[in-house]
């Protein structure tokens, strides 16, 4: 009876382990999908096979590796290669899901729409993945407004230790010589005409005898160029990063061209006047005339409408302000708000206004911080990134060789 019970559970056991498939590569690692689709192709070339599309936030076992693509496996096991530089790592994944958490509850600075599908970005990095769009026929609140360095995107380094790439180097250690290597002999003199080999240095020149100075002012690495970012936040709750230039406010046009070609960061409905049983808003605005500097706004303005005649003008501005978002209300209609703004001193200092009959006044002013910061591009990502220099033209090519071989005739 014994025997036959065992006999049936050794032939499962025998069949179980002659699988007739190939073994599969083992689990390296894991990320996840960061566009909204990815397209996993079956080898590295430009017409391999469409094996799979993964969705957004899809798990993904990384199998493989080859410069900056991996081999990826599917939940449903189809296999295939995909750019690195279109992977999320788990800690990238918390990273969104917190900014998401954090950008619900903030105040919005207003709405925006596009004309053109947008696409919206994990991080303040043009190359860095984009895993939703905005539409044409879209609006979306504005959050903040960040700048950050236009430089290369790094991916994250997914497989951080390889065991096989480690046995590998420890095997190829060599043995010690059993003899001790010869001596080194004498080293070969300096020859005769070693300033001239050397390229002059110092800017000595023997025929001439004569020596450049040496303190000139050397000329400056360019500076890293930088973009202006806009955090902005769907009805779904999703919060990602888009260039701020692509962005229109949706504040009608009939107050919009009063900016004076001033970037408009942040509006506001502080209040309504009725004109002959028509409610016309109460607009106010920050925008920002100045280019590449570190605050978000440096003029407020209300506009009220005129029921005489019948258009909107201004009751309060304030100009040449350092200012910083968010700007917060207090009511509905609003009767206060509080905005950061640098002081002359360079004290940060938050201002607070009462709205009386749509004009502000300053009531209060309290030391104050910056707010946290949202983008995760750091000092160190901008010094050690130069920017990639312009391709000189041919003309500024055959300028320098002219001037080059001028020199060595003049020697």
């Amino acid at each position: 009876m014994r025997r036959r019970l065992l006999l049936p559970a050794f032939a499962l056991a025998l069949l179980a382990g002659c699988s007739s498939g190939p073994p599969r590569d083992p689990v390296l690692g894991e990320a996840f999908v960061g566009p909204a689709t990815l397209q996993i192709r079956q080898e590295l070339t430009a017409r391999a096979a469409l094996v799979a599309t993964a969705k957004h936030g899809e798990r993904l076992a990384l199998i493989g590796r080859r410069r900056g693509f991996y081999r990826v496996r599917t939940s449903s096991d189809a296999e295939g290669w995909v750019d690195g530089r279109q992977l999320l790592s788990p800690e990238n994944m918390t990273d969104l899901k917190n900014l998401a958490e954090r950008a619900a509850g903030s105040p919005s600075q207003g709405r925006a729409s596009v004309f053109e599908a947008l696409n919206v970005h994990n991080l303040p990095n043009r190359q860095s993945p984009s895993f939703f769009q905005i539409r044409h026929d879209q609006q979306v609140e504005v959050v903040a407004h960040e700048r950050a360095p236009r430089i290369p995107f790094t991916a994250p380094d997914f497989l951080k230790t390889e065991p096989f790439l480690v046995a590998a180097k420890k095997s190829r250690k060599k043995a010690a010589p059993k003899d001790p290597p010869p001596p080194p002999g004498k080293a070969p003199g300096v020859p005769a005409n070693w300033l001239e080999l050397s390229g002059n240095p110092d800017g000595f020149i023997p025929e001439q005898g004569e020596k450049v100075d040496k303190d000139e002012p050397k000329p400056q690495p360019p500076a890293v160029p930088m973009d202006d970012w806009t955090l902005i936040r769907s009805k779904e709750g999703q919060a990602g990063w888009v260039l701020a230039r692509m962005l229109l406010m949706a504040i009608p046009d009939e107050v919009a061209q009063y900016a004076e070609r001033a970037r408009i960061t942040a509006y506001f409905n502080i209040g309504k006047v009725n004109d002959h049983g028509v409610d016309k808003p109460v607009w106010m605005w920050a925008s920002l005339a100045q280019r590449g500097v570190p605050f978000e706004f440096d003029s407020l303005r209300i506009f009220i409408w005129n029921v005489r005649r019948h258009r909107y003008e201004t009751s309060f501005i304030e100009r040449g302000m350092k200012g910083y978002l968010p700007i917060v209300l207090n009511g509905s209609p609003a009767t206060s708000f509080r905005v950061i703004v640098e002081e002359k001193d360079g004290k940060y200092v938050e201002r607070e206004y009462s709205i009386n009959n749509f004009r502000a006044r300053v009531t209060a002013r309290h030391e104050a911080e910056l707010p946290a910061p949202w983008n995760t591009v750091t000092k160190s990502a901008i010094s050690s990134t130069p920017p990639k220099q312009p391709d000189k033209s041919w003309r500024d090519t055959a300028k320098g060789l002219y001037e080059d071989v001028k020199k060595r005739i003049k020697r």
